[in-house]
């Protein structure tokens, strides 16, 4: 059993942070916040989607590669640890499961990088905006139950964009 060494995974390659051997992209809530509204304002529903298809992709490679890497990692619950852990650890923010399973449930998000980066750059929103979290809650399911990317559909209920007190998301499957 190979035990996790976050000074050891979670290193730097030149101008590259890397984590288990995957280049990561760092998070800077200008750039984020940018791009999203830019992708809202030109594409629509094809920016929104743009964006969930592209965190789901991206976590689910990085976060099978990881559950490859560490063997040890056998339960859903330290799965799911594993994925709390990389979400904050990637200065994402704090996201938690509550009723999971291989067909759905619930994940509540009380502070994260989106919503931080929004409400500064542009105030309340009329619509739920963490397009991103939304496609990495359906990457992360996909890669803890081997399930194909699109498999998971993430509404996102409740969003502190509107000035609601959590981010609430409901998986289905499609």
């Amino acid at each position: 059993m190979r035990p996790l060494n976050w000074q050891k995974e979670l290193e730097r390659e030149g101008h590259r942070v890397m984590f288990s051997g995957q280049p990561v992209a760092m998070h800077c809530h200008h750039y984020h916040i940018n791009l999203q509204k830019t992708l809202e304002e030109t594409l629509g529903k094809q920016g929104v989607r743009l964006l969930y298809q592209s965190a789901e992709e991206a976590i689910f490679e990085n976060f099978t590669n990881i559950l490859r890497q560490y063997t040890s990692i056998k339960t859903e619950k330290s799965k799911f640890e594993m994925a709390a852990l990389v979400f904050q650890n990637s200065g994402m923010g704090i996201i938690r499961l509550q009723e999971v399973g291989p067909e759905g449930g619930l994940f509540v998000s009380p502070s994260n990088h989106h919503v931080t980066g929004w409400l500064a750059k542009h105030g309340m929103r009329d619509t739920p905006g963490c397009h991103f979290v939304r496609g990495w809650i359906a990457g992360i399911l996909e890669a803890i139950y081997d399930r194909p990317l699109g498999y998971y559909a993430v509404e996102e209920r409740q969003c502190k964009m509107m000035r609601e007190k959590e981010c609430v998301f409901v998986v289905t499957v499609r």
